[in-house]
Formats: structure tokens, C-alpha cells, sequence
């Protein structure tokens, strides 16, 4: 029996865990990956304290202050969660794992086009992150998928590598904010290609090339790879705790507790992207899990 559960490892999860190890509680920190969406990040400028980054430098911090607290990582994947009385359950494909609380930080994951060769050229010339990525595609050919920030801010990362960058736009005019726009139409490297919807994406081994549909007409575009920046999906199916529309968890100051960051089931707490907080930011984020552990050691206390 734990005292707590963290499902997560970006910003959210990082520092309830933290929190967790300075407590001394038993607690158990479970995730797929370390960092988050934070890894996506090409730059990151405003963290306080930490000016000038990377996300991947911005891990690495985080990765740093787990070691100093020696705190001890379970890569598993979360089926289920669930609970008994007042004891929390999570199962994973190696084990069920019980609790007096758990927080959930599990963030987002990349929302997919579901079109064919999408799933076939994965690691192949199709990818999710332009950050992890762009090095490989030097002096080659490549676009993306989506015109919001995401997809600008990818546009203008891999222009720096890429010879030639399309940005493909479902809608007419890009979205996004307009520093961003500014820098995308002002870069030769980059063409733009709006009121575009991709169809499919072709290759034998790998991508050589990719099937879209504009004012009617389905035309090929010859590339060496794709970066999908059309948004986010909840990491969220594995609990049945209340959702938005959005899937996003929904959270709130427990009236029976009167604890933070509690969802509509006591002793389960959320924190991060994953909930329905309206600000996205790294920040806000790490801030999301410091007021979810606290609230979590409020709860075990009087847990009995």
C-alpha cells in the first residue's frame, strides 16, 4: 500500500513528486516518458530561473532534481484505474498497485490525421515532434500538418535544418499568434499551402511523398517526411473520473474536503494539461502539481 500514486512525467508530475520525496512519504511515480510535452519544445523562454532553454535542457533540469531525491521511476502504461472503499487501485500490464490517493498528470499526446500511411511510415518520414526529429531531416525536403502555434513554431524549427519546408493548412488563412504568422510567411524556406486537406501519405520503405486535396483537385507532393502538428489529445481513457467535452479532467476544491486539484471522486486528484485549466503553459503546469501534492498530504492525513 502506497501513500500516493503520480501517473505522469512532465512539469504536473515532476514536482508532485518532488514534493512527494521532500514529504517522505511511500509514494510511486509511474510513467511512459520524462518530460512531457515539454520535450516538444524547441524553446523555452520563459521558465523563471531558467532563461534561454530548450526542452529537452529543461528535462534534463528536471531529470537532475529527481536524482538529487532519488526518486525511482516506473515506465509502465496505465490500463486502469479504479476504487475500493477509500483505497485506489491502478493497473498496469505488469501489476495492480494500491494507494490512499493518487494524482493524475498523464498530460497529452499527439491527436493523429488517421489517414493511410500514417501509422505504416511511423519513424519512417512520419513524426510527432519536431524537436526530437528535424536534425535528421538536414538539407531534405519535409511538411507539416496543422497551422496552429504548434505547427508554425514547428515550420520555423525546421526551417533551420530542412532545405525546404511546406506548411499544410486545413483551413484558409493560418491560425496561431501573429509574431509567430509573421516569422512563417517572412521565411523562403517555407511555403505555405492553405485550404489543404492530406489524403495520404505514400512511400515504399519509407515516405517519398504525400497525396493532398485542394479546391477539389488531389495533387502528390514529393518529400522526405511529415511532422503531424494538428493538435492534442487527453491522456485520460484510462479513469472514468468526470471530463469536459474536451476529455479534459475536470477539477475543483472538494466540498467535502476542501481539498484542491480534486476530482469528482474523493481521494483522486489531477493536475496539468490533462485537466481543464485554460492556461497550457509549462509553468502553470509545475505550479498545477505543487497544489496537488499539497492537497494530496492534506487528504492521507486524515485518511484512516
Amino acid at each position: 500500500m502506497y501513500d500516493l500514486i503520480i501517473i505522469g512525467g512532465g512539469p504536473a508530475g515532476i514536482t508532485a513528486a518532488i514534493y512527494a520525496a521532500r514529504r517522505k512519504i511511500k509514494f510511486l511515480l509511474v510513467t511512459i516518458d520524462v518530460g512531457g510535452q515539454v520535450v516538444w519544445s524547441s524553446e523555452v523562454d520563459n521558465y523563471p530561473g531558467i532563461p534561454d532553454s530548450t526542452g529537452i535542457g529543461l528535462v534534463q533540469k528536471f531529470q537532475e532534481h529527481i536524482k538529487d531525491y532519488k526518486i525511482k521511476i516506473r515506465q509502465e502504461e496505465v490500463l486502469k484505474l479504479s476504487k475500493k472503499g477509500k483505497i485506489c487501485a491502478m493497473k498496469t500490464k505488469k501489476g495492480v498497485y494500491e494507494s490512499k490517493a493518487i494524482i493524475i498528470a498523464s498530460g497529452k499526446k499527439p491527436r493523429k490525421l488517421n489517414v493511410p500511411g500514417e501509422e505504416k511510415f511511423l519513424g519512417k518520414g512520419v513524426n510527432y515532434c519536431a524537436t526530437c526529429h528535424a536534425p535528421s531531416f538536414k538539407g531534405k525536403v519535409v511538411a507539416i500538418a496543422g497551422g496552429g502555434n504548434s505547427g508554425l513554431e514547428a515550420a520555423l524549427f525546421l526551417g533551420k535544418y530542412a532545405k525546404k519546408v511546406y506548411l499544410l493548412d486545413i483551413n484558409p488563412k493560418l491560425g496561431g499568434e501573429p509574431y509567430l504568422r509573421e516569422k512563417v510567411l517572412a521565411d523562403k524556406k517555407i511555403s505555405v499551402l492553405n485550404s489543404v486537406k492530406i489524403k495520404e501519405i505514400l512511400g515504399r520503405e519509407k515516405v517519398s511523398s504525400l497525396k493532398y486535396e485542394k479546391g477539389g483537385e488531389e495533387k502528390i507532393l514529393k518529400l522526405d517526411g511529415i511532422f503531424i502538428e494538428i493538435g492534442l489529445v487527453t491522456r485520460a481513457d484510462f479513469t472514468n473520473v468526470k471530463k469536459n467535452k474536451w476529455d479534459e479532467i475536470m477539477i475543483f476544491r472538494s466540498t467535502k474536503t476542501n481539498e484542491e486539484n480534486m476530482t469528482n471522486i474523493l481521494g483522486i486528484f489531477a493536475a496539468g494539461d490533462c485537466t481543464d485549466i485554460p492556461a497550457k503553459q509549462i509553468v502553470v503546469a509545475a505550479g498545477e502539481g505543487c497544489k496537488a501534492a499539497l492537497a494530496s498530504f492534506d487528504y492521507i492525513n486524515k485518511w484512516k
